[in-house]
């Protein structure tokens, strides 16, 4: 019986070990997140600073408070049209607004037409941080 209890506390010291480095592991990955974003403000003071929260970080309306965990940062081109809730971040979205200029077109058009026409919207450049899931 002893051998087994001894066995039982072995490994709750060893799982408390691996909870102990995965704390670290996600300190020093946001504390480099962190530095990063600094720097980028630095080196950009002028940029806006825009933090994108993922879905997952609200689930639902049942509180008005949510953890989550900084994310990368990066210098993207984004893109608010009047009307649209959406904000478009050109690394991610440029071929779905190409795609649907060359949907809605009344006429035939190129791509590359279509690619001019969105190079053409008022892109602003901003310092973008993703927010994620602790």
């Amino acid at each position: 019986m002893q051998r087994l209890e001894k066995q039982q506390q072995n490994v709750e010291h060893l799982l408390n070990l691996i909870k102990e480095g995965l704390k670290m592991q996600r300190l020093e990955k946001q504390q480099q997140n962190v530095e990063h974003l600094l720097n980028l403000i630095k080196e950009n003071p002028n940029l806006r600073i825009l933090p994108l929260v993922d879905t997952e970080c609200v689930p639902s309306d049942d509180f008005s408070s949510w953890v989550a965990s900084w994310g990368k940062a990066s210098i993207e081109e984004i893109l608010e049209r009047n009307g649209d809730e959406r904000i478009y971040v050109k690394s991610h979205d440029y071929d779905d607004l190409v795609d649907e200029i060359l949907i809605s077109a009344e006429s035939e058009m190129s791509e590359e037409e279509a690619e001019k026409i969105v190079d053409g919207y008022d892109w602003e450049k901003v310092i973008v941080v993703s927010i994620g899931l602790p």
